[in-house]
């Protein structure tokens, strides 16, 4: 049996178990609006919108958060970048090929924007509008990677192809890559363009490696199982393989600031699909909340024992075994649930599953445009 096909074995079984889970609280909230402590939501608009003074002053805000020393004391931060790098390293195998992939990263998505703020930024999270940059015929002339109003471009020395220009030359991160807890730069390295096509990635839909056309059908699927392992295998993956940074490390991959503009965009995804029919999937949740060991990362070869050995080459230290989170936290089993826990290890107070399933119940309050 292939990985692919495990895939939908999984979500299969793990269908079944979530409709137990969840059959009472996936109705939980019928309202189509903004909740009373949400009466007017943020407006997160695509990059390429913004004007240049906009752009700006989100680059500015990015490189306060990069200079800002941490507010915890995890293994090897330095900044406040580098402990968001590090409370994503720490979660890796729980959010990643599991059913807690898509809530987990809307939060950490909002976390990332409380650090903004915190060094002046006004504006909304902005998002990488990956479906509109799927026409470009070379996705380095994205002006995204705009060296002067962007994230820059991309390095030319192997192996790392750490950045010559833009405005994060010169960094340097000290989480990763993988487990490992060492000081290296912000390299990437662009393909054509992988956001358009592309037959190096799982593709759900049959006979088209159309990248747009494989999202489109991510989100006709009408199952939360379905739908968010869809987005997980083929747009995420895809907005990965475009960004070309971090040399494909799942770990240390916010070491890239591009990284929150790509999950604003994966988020987004998850947002259309719920809008599509809030009553039944503002609060839809489940499949497995640990990967599962005979697989791994679903879009990876081979299981997590070969993924450690022969991809990581790292395993984690004691102490980050020791803070690593099970994955099942808050879930009282196998399955993620509303309750689930998000933490950041004490970065801002706890949060369940449930207070980020709809970006606009208070807890969050924002929308797409």
């Amino acid at each position: 049996m292939t990985k692919i096909s495990r895939v939908f074995a999984l979500v299969a079984a793990v269908a079944g178990l979530a409709e137990i889970a969840i059959s009472s609280p996936i109705l939980e909230d019928r309202n189509a609006g903004p909740s009373k402590k949400c009466k007017k939501p943020a407006k997160r608009r695509a990059w390429h919108t913004l004007k240049n003074k906009e752009k700006k002053a989100y680059i500015d805000a990015q490189l306060c958060v990069m200079a800002k020393p941490g507010n915890t004391a995890l293994p090897g931060v330095r900044t406040l970048h580098d402990e968001m790098v590090s409370i994503h390293q720490l979660h890796t195998l729980t959010i990643h090929s599991t059913g807690t992939f898509l809530p987990w990263h809307r939060w950490y998505l909002d976390l990332h924007e409380r650090n903004l703020r915190a060094c002046g930024y006004k504006g909304a999270l902005p998002y990488w509008d990956e479906y509109h940059e799927a026409a470009l015929p070379l996705v380095a002339s994205s002006d995204i990677f705009d060296p002067v109003t962007g994230f820059g471009s991309e390095g030319t020395v192997a192996p790392d192809y750490c950045l010559t220009d833009g405005p994060f030359v010169g960094y340097v991160n000290s989480i990763g890559p993988n487990w490992k807890i060492t000081d290296g730069c912000i390299g990437r390295q662009h393909a054509l363009n992988p956001l358009r096509d592309s037959s190096h990635i799982p593709l759900l839909l049959p006979n088209s490696t159309n990248i747009p056309a494989q999202t489109d059908y991510c989100l006709s699927l009408t199952t939360w199982e379905e739908a968010s392992t869809c987005i997980y295998l083929t747009p995420h993956v895809a907005g990965h393989v475009a960004m070309g940074s971090i040399r494909g490390d799942a770990f240390a991959s916010p070491s890239d600031p591009l990284f929150y503009l790509h999950h604003a965009y994966i988020d987004k995804l998850w947002y259309l699909w719920q809008e599509a029919n809030r009553p039944a999937r503002t609060y839809a949740i489940g499949g497995n909340n640990k990967q599962d060991p005979a697989v791994g990362f679903l879009e990876l070869p081979g299981d997590m024992a070969f993924e450690e050995a022969n991809l990581f080459q790292s395993s984690p230290t004691p102490a980050q075994l020791a803070l690593a989170p099970e994955g099942d936290e808050g879930d009282n089993g196998p399955v993620v649930t509303l309750n689930h826990t998000l933490t950041s290890f004490g970065r801002i107070p706890l949060a369940k599953a449930r207070d980020v399933m709809d970006v606009r119940g208070g807890y969050l309050c924002y929308e797409y445009v």
